[in-house]
């Protein structure tokens, strides 16, 4: 069975315009659940969160809020505050899984899968290994005579791409199967992939492309 998306949020009724705001979370704060859930039940009442970091929220000449996010630590969602010079949240706005937005925003590489990580630090490792050469007056590089200075060959990040596209299609709703062979043994496809047959999809020609690679 699959799991459902469940969002916190407070639908309205027959909107004719959805107007929203740009709004900059000058801090984020996270607060236990019992905190969060006395704020989420009572906005209106004096915060020592809210007082304390009254100094970060205004509106700007531009029409832009800026504000505080206090988010539970535990369930993740928040509160968007600006508070106007006050100590409670006089313009508030609930925001579901307010804690994963902080956190990939603080860590973007959260969003990757595990081979994308890896490609990831391999590129900066590539980059810094260039830049320091690049300080010693070396001013052209050759990739393989980088990626063999870092201990690493190009079997290494062939490895890495195989690994991260399997992780990208095993998220993917209609696929059925992945499966990642030995990529040592010669003369055999990489990777065996099933997906879902979809009625009426109109598919692109068929490339010219060797697919076992």
């Amino acid at each position: 069975m699959n799991k459902k998306l469940i969002i916190n949020a407070n639908l309205l009724r027959k909107e004719s315009e959805f107007r929203t705001k740009s709004c900059v979370a000058e801090k984020a704060i996270g607060i236990s659940h019992a905190e969060f859930l006395n704020l989420k039940q009572n906005p209106l009442r004096d915060n020592e969160l809210i007082a304390e970091n009254v100094e970060q929220m205004y509106c700007d000449s531009n029409d832009v809020y800026h504000c505080l996010l206090i988010y539970d630590e535990e369930q993740g969602d928040g509160l968007l505050i600006e508070s106007e010079g006050t100590s409670y949240a006089r313009y508030a706005q609930y925001i579901s899984g307010a804690k994963e937005l902080v956190e990939r925003h603080q860590n973007p590489e959260m969003a990757l899968t595990n081979g994308e990580k890896k490609l990831h630090d391999l590129l900066v490792e590539t980059a810094d290994r260039i830049e320091v050469f690049t300080r010693l007056s070396y001013s052209e590089f050759s990739f393989d005579d980088v990626l063999q200075d870092l201990g690493c060959d190009l079997d290494e990040v062939k490895k890495m791409l195989v690994e991260s596209a399997a992780e990208i299609l095993n998220s993917r709703n209609n696929t059925l199967s992945v499966k990642v062979n030995d990529l040592d043994i010669p003369f055999q496809p990489d990777i065996s992939v099933e997906i879902e047959k979809e009625n009426g999809l109109d598919l692109p020609e068929e490339p010219e492309i060797n697919m076992t690679m």
